[in-house]
């Protein structure tokens, strides 16, 4: 005989378009899509204070995509590099990038990172936000932020980085990109190994 019972839940309610989990080594996390674009990344953790005993799933992360995205398929992260048949460290071999596909034929995926890779490209995600110009002057932080159909008394995660705005630093010229470098305590060369091995680990197509 099987019992099938709920251990823990979100509280809030979503209109859900489509689920899967975030493999990163042995941490497991439940990412979700719903009707406002929104990606929402929850996690089991009856440690943290605000689970309650884990009754109540963690929220991790959230970010608005501007899509609907309606499916999400996970792949092993590619271990070896075709151009130098170098192996990726024993952390890459347990991470799985999760794909998604929208509804208006989008595709594109998310990858847990380490933390010093993240706080890296966060800072030079911000400087790039304040210190380039946008199409049509709009605002990309303000685009990727939740959206929510009433107030709630929570603050956004956020968490989740927006790669579309972080590659554009390959397309500045090497002076930009010294500078911007320089502002946020780095070198060009560390940013630019940073996203190429982002690259490398996903490259599955």
């Amino acid at each position: 005989m099987k019992v099938l019972s709920q251990v823990s839940r979100d509280v809030k309610d979503l209109e859900i378009y489509s689920a899967d989990f975030l493999v990163d080594n042995t941490q497991l996390g439940f990412l979700v899509s719903d009707r406002n674009k929104n990606f929402i990344l929850q996690m089991y953790q009856p440690e943290a204070r605000e689970s309650h005993g884990g009754q109540r799933l963690v929220r991790k992360a959230d970010f608005n995509v501007g899509s609907h995205v309606n499916t999400f398929f996970r792949i092993k992260c590619k271990v070896t590099d075709p151009s130098t048949e170098r192996k990726a460290s024993a952390a890459i071999e347990k991470k799985h990038v999760t794909f998604y596909a929208t509804l208006d034929g989008g595709i594109g995926f998310i990858l847990p990172i380490a933390e010093k890779v993240y706080r890296r490209l966060l800072m030079l995600q911000n400087v790039l936000t304040i210190q380039t110009p946008h199409l049509a002057g709009l605002n990309p932080k303000t685009f990727r932020a939740l959206v929510v159909d009433s107030r709630t008394l929570m603050n956004t995660c956020k968490n989740i980085l927006d790669g579309d705005l972080i590659w554009r630093f390959l397309q500045l010229s090497a002076v930009e990109k010294n500078e911007l470098a320089r502002r946020i305590g780095t070198s060009h060369d560390q940013i630019v190994d940073d996203l190429m091995e982002i690259d490398r680990i996903t490259a599955h197509f």
